[in-house]
């Protein structure tokens, strides 16, 4: 992906649950870490203020996919990390089958 300059800030939006469930599904984390791990898997393609996440992340704990803890390391200040679910999983693989079936109809569409 190093090769895409960016993405629509749309499109990133529509997949931003899918995003974030999916950094997640690797380990618990915290809000800049995520940050910089879509950054980092995406080559820079995607760039999140990490004041933008925190409303998706907000939502996805009050709907049961995650859920949030404070982590205290000595000699750094707490931080608030976030684990997924059970149904943060199931979401998770909805959401995959959801955006494949996407992704084909548009392989389908251009190939014409």
């Amino acid at each position: 992906m190093n090769d895409m300059k960016s993405i629509s800030k749309e499109l990133v939006g529509a997949a931003s649950v899918l995003i974030i469930l999916s950094v997640l599904s690797r380990g618990d984390s915290y809000g800049y870490e995520i940050v910089q791990k879509v950054k980092e898997f995406t080559g820079g393609a995607i760039k999140w203020k990490v004041s933008s996440i925190y409303p998706v992340l907000k939502k996805l704990e009050n709907n049961g996919m995650i859920k949030s803890y404070w982590k205290v390391v000595e000699g750094q200040r707490p931080r608030k990390y976030y684990i997924l679910l059970e149904d943060g999983r199931e979401k998770l693989q909805t959401n995959i089958q959801e955006w494949n079936l996407v992704n084909s109809v548009f392989g389908s569409l251009l190939k014409t």
